[in-house]
């Protein structure tokens, strides 16, 4: 600590701004760098390749893990140490733990590549160049006797930040059986999973406004509304919204949940915007379902767009 004081001491100017009497300058090579580590603090890079050590270390406590996980997707917030990982080649090492047995680990892994993805083109191909689908999205499906609430959650979190805009990922989850997991999600007894599943249904719906010849690589909602369709996803929507709705553990009929209504419904919306079709089965049920005393609150949906959403949804073939 001295020598670094007087390292400074020794660089500055005079206060006349004046070199006059100054010491040459000292080597600072020679300075022990665990100091300036302590003073300055660790390089990014540095500290990601420490707390990703300690996170595959399978000798190390969890709760150490955990916490090394957590340091690192702060670092990752920041678009440039995202895009490190491809570089430092941590790809594989994150995904290797979500074979992990400990359910808060592979929670902890999610959050970062979710993070990691998020609004950042550059990390999502480099993310599906590993092909992480399939962790991911049994992550996500309730058949995993270890799969928590919490879990599922997270899961989706990462998927949207890997399908947003990315047409290439979103064409991947085709022969990855992606869309059956994420029908099924529509129906997960927890609502919180069933809303992000409905929001990240109508992102993926929104068009981009491209009148290009060849679909844009951020391009989502044609081959969205294609597999959808081909998944009756649509249906499970409808379903959701006018079906009867899911049990408690007690047996109880859960209370409708207005946050989830509106988002399933405007998932629906946009998807009939863009062109899609339903079922004329389906098509009626709705209808019904539109004038029970269940639907006073409109799903959320301002006049204008339940206007739409009737008049849509009654063009079906």
């Amino acid at each position: 600590m001295e020598s670094l004081l007087r390292w400074g001491i020794e660089h500055s100017g005079n206060p006349d701004g004046s070199t006059a009497n100054q010491q040459p300058p000292r080597d600072i090579s020679k300075l022990d760098p665990g100091i300036i580590d302590l003073i300055l603090g660790k390089p990014d890079p540095v500290q990601m390749k420490e707390a990703l050590a300690i996170a595959l270390d399978e000798k190390t406590e969890e709760d150490v893990r955990v916490t090394a996980l957590d340091n690192f997707e702060m670092l990752i917030e920041q678009i440039d140490n995202a895009n490190n990982i491809t570089s430092m080649k941590m790809w594989e090492p994150l995904l290797s733990l979500l074979d992990t047995p400990s359910e808060r680990i592979r929670l902890q892994t999610l959050w970062i590549l979710g993070t990691a993805v998020q609004n950042n083109p550059k990390a999502q191909e480099a993310l599906l160049s590993h092909a992480p689908l399939t962790k991911i999205l049994s992550s996500l499906s309730t058949q995993d006797a270890n799969s928590s609430p919490a879990l599922r959650s997270k899961a989706v979190y990462c998927l949207s930040g890997l399908l947003r805009h990315h047409r290439a990922a979103v064409t991947e989850m085709q022969p990855k059986n992606g869309w059956k997991v994420l029908d099924s999600a529509l129906r997960d007894p927890d609502i919180a999973v069933r809303r992000k599943v409905a929001f990240v249904l109508n992102t993926l719906l929104m068009p981009d406004g491209s009148t290009a010849e060849q679909p844009p690589s951020t391009m989502t909602d044609d081959i969205t509304r294609r597999y959808m369709t081909q998944h009756d996803i649509p249906r499970s929507l409808i379903n959701s919204l006018v079906g009867p709705l899911p049990k408690n553990d007690d047996g109880t009929e859960e209370s409708a949940d207005s946050d989830f209504e509106e988002k399933a419904a405007r998932a629906l919306l946009t998807y009939l915007e863009g062109g899609g079709k339903i079922h004329p089965e389906d098509a009626k049920n709705l209808d019904i379902g539109m004038r029970s005393p269940r639907t006073s609150s409109s799903w959320g949906l301002a006049k204008e767009e339940w206007d739409d959403l009737v008049r849509l949804s009654a063009q079906a073939p």
